[in-house]
């Protein structure tokens, strides 16, 4: 089964060959047409023209997203033009040149199986071979400046359709790499915060908070975890419904998020605070909290609803386990509940 990656490459990858593949064949063959025109070579005048005609046509098939058809056909179309023109002309006009481009734009070439790449390669090669074997002088004569003209052009034209289908694969690829990035961000953020809250879910947030605890202990800074729970927050469901839940614990964390720490949805209704200050004056600002959130009324059908949090406080000085700290958190949280919620408990 093919991965996202591989889907959206080929996808990107198919629409930009077969697009900017066209219109550089549809260019060339223009040209070619108008020449062979005022050469008054008229059978390759002919033979461009119904190429013309081709590739607009072909525009279709692109659109469509018919690769095969759009393949097949330009497979064709140059091969057939690159024989009848090396006959007619012969071999130093240079236009056999356009078969090795195939050769190699085949490899480029969208929705084309290994195999199919190998054997028209091949095919191409083979005819390449018998035309270097049997043809030399063609049909046509030109003057010698026209042929010297027409052959450093088919060389040249070659060289830029290589050129340009190199930089369009390597575009194409730039731009899922880009994408893939993107995506692998946004799946690291889904990974690593709370769907409800925007916080740092649990498991990511135990990371955060035990490298910052190694970090601050190294550094000689006391720090603290506020472990908060939101008082009676069943009875909001209960008698609200659980949308009013949601609304209750998403106003909680937008108004815990600007803590200077780190904050984390530690589960349910409970959420867990990092702080660092040399000033060790932890227990001041998560009262502060407390009293911004009990200030801080929730509309919900057409009633103001009153928001409160208790806090349980374990201040460090020197390195504990996040465990260990929000056990001690966890003791300080529910004898706060037991003595009247809405209040901050510490040592």
């Amino acid at each position: 089964m093919r991965t996202a990656y591989e889907v959206s490459r080929g996808t990107l990858y198919n629409e930009r060959i077969a697009f900017y593949g066209n219109v550089l064949a549809w260019l060339v063959h223009f040209l070619f047409c108008i020449l062979f025109w005022r050469l008054e070579v008229n059978s390759l005048f002919i033979s461009n023209g119904l190429s013309v005609a081709y590739y607009t046509i072909s525009f279709y098939f692109v659109h469509k997203r018919w690769y095969g058809i759009f393949f097949t056909g330009l497979f064709v179309e140059v091969i057939y033009n690159a024989i009848i023109s090396t006959v007619i002309l012969g071999w130093e006009i240079n236009i056999h040149y356009f078969i090795l481009m195939m050769a190699y734009g085949v490899f480029f070439m969208p929705s084309v199986s290994r195999g199919q790449r190998i054997l028209t390669t091949a095919l191409a090669m083979l005819i390449y071979s018998l035309l270097f074997t049997y043809v030399s002088d063609g049909i046509e004569t030109l003057p010698i400046h026209v042929e010297q003209a027409l052959g450093l052009f088919c060389i040249l034209s070659t060289v830029m359709m290589i050129a340009g289908l190199s930089f369009i694969f390597e575009s194409a690829v730039v731009a899922v790499t880009d994408e893939l990035e993107l995506s692998n961000e946004r799946l690291q953020i889904l990974a690593s915060t709370d769907g409800l809250t925007g916080l740092l879910n649990r498991k990511v947030g135990h990371e955060r908070i035990s490298e910052a605890i190694e970090q601050t202990t190294r550094d000689g800074v006391p720090y603290a975890l506020a472990l908060g729970d939101i008082d009676r927050f069943k009875s909001f469901n209960e008698t609200y419904g659980h949308d009013c839940g949601d609304r209750v614990i998403q106003q909680v964390a937008s108004t815990l998020s600007d803590v200077d720490g780190i904050t984390v949805r530690w589960g349910g209704e409970e959420f867990l605070i990092f702080l660092s200050d040399p000033s060790d004056d932890f227990y001041e600002t998560i009262e502060q909290l407390r009293r911004h959130i009990e200030t801080t009324y929730l509309d919900y059908a057409g009633e103001r609803l009153r928001v409160t949090m208790t806090f349980g406080l374990a201040v460090r000085s020197g390195f504990d386990t996040i465990e260990e700290i929000v056990k001690e958190a966890d003791d300080y949280l529910r004898e706060g509940k037991q003595n009247g919620k809405n209040q901050v408990r510490s040592t």
